[in-house]
């Protein structure tokens, strides 16, 4: 920058200001400073998306993906149908004093699906009226259980012997009736020796 000064009557004096070198150094670093640390913001942020992650990278698990092997399943497989399922019952060991039945219920399908919690089970007689009232639930609520294909789920039925309940018996039955968790319709099959007597008929949630 030049400046100019003059007293009346005299010749002007001219003189140049300078910068002070080490101001114009501090500039020149502060702003190449700014410039290097935008380069690197810049790359740090234009390898994800906007949260953040690598839009290439998958998750390592899904979460939400149902276990196999009839253990217990998560979302995001479909509840078994009565469609889908056959019904069989046989006598299984129980308490003394008792008659308990294995009530499974076997995936038809080519694909998994799911139960979880009480079958409702009635019998019939000849005449196809309901005999007695629907199976007592007992026991816990048990998990979400996955059935894969050809597999079954099975639940416990369980009344007491005619002996231990001197004769106090429900009529005998010509058929049994179960509807699957959450469905309406009724699997049917014909049965032969289960007897409810003293007044104790129960069921247990499916399980594995």
């Amino acid at each position: 920058m030049i400046m100019t000064f003059g007293v009346p009557g005299t010749a002007p004096t001219t003189y140049r200001a300078r910068r002070a070198p080490g101001r114009a150094w501090r500039r020149v670093r502060a702003a190449a400073g700014t410039a290097l640390l935008l380069a690197a913001v810049a790359a740090c942020g234009g390898g994800g998306d906007a949260d953040g992650k690598d839009p290439g990278a998958g998750d390592s698990a899904d979460s939400s993906a149902p276990a196999t092997g009839g253990h217990e399943a998560g979302g995001g497989t479909r509840r078994c149908t009565a469609s889908e399922l056959t019904m069989s019952l046989d006598p299984a060991e129980g308490p003394a004093g008792s008659r308990s039945f294995d009530l499974a219920l076997k995936n038809t399908t080519d694909t998994a699906c799911t139960l979880k919690g009480y079958p409702r089970v009635s019998l019939t007689g000849e005449d196809g009226a309901a005999i007695g009232s629907p199976a007592a639930h007992t026991g816990g609520t048990g998990r979400t259980v996955a059935v894969q294909p050809s597999t079954r789920a099975h639940a416990k039925l369980r009344t007491k012997s005619e002996d231990a309940a001197d004769g106090s018996c429900w009529a005998e039955p010509r058929s049994v009736e179960v509807r699957p968790p959450g469905s309406d319709r009724a699997l049917t099959a014909e049965v032969d020796g289960l007897r409810v007597c003293g007044g104790l008929f129960t069921v247990t949630a499916l399980e594995w």
